[in-house]
């Protein structure tokens, strides 16, 4: 029997392909991905709904007020007025800005270590 077989031969046992794992063969052995490497994804849930809705509506405002503009409206004036007033105010208040000590954000506050007896004695020949 052991003379029927030639070199260049390859002889599979029954049942290898259920024992056989799965190799996709346009990956090098090599190279193949590891479930470390996947990327995690999350999921894109409403995100381009929301971008949508925002961009309608700050094209819709840009329109309203380019046509109150081209009307020569006064509410196109009170609305300028009353932007370049909120513009003009600080996002922080002077108040909160002054009250808080920057000075304690960067104090560096000295600690104070003391030695053990056995690393103040004097070293023994």
């Amino acid at each position: 029997m052991m003379s029927d077989i030639k070199h260049s031969e390859i002889i599979y046992e029954e049942g290898w392909r259920e024992t056989a794992p799965v190799v996709n063969e346009e990956t090098p052995v090599d190279e193949a991905p590891t479930k470390a490497a996947e990327p995690l994804q999350k999921p894109q849930g409403s995100k381009p709904l929301l971008i949508t809705i925002q961009l309608v509506l700050c094209l819709l405002a840009a329109l309203i007020l380019f046509l109150l503009k081209a009307m020569d409206s006064e509410g196109y004036y009170s609305f300028m007025d009353y932007y370049h007033e909120e513009l003009q105010k600080p996002v922080v208040s002077r108040e909160l800005f002054s009250s808080a000590d920057i000075g304690k954000l960067f104090a560096q506050n000295a600690v104070e270590v003391q030695a053990t007896p056995d690393e103040t004695a004097p070293l023994e020949d």
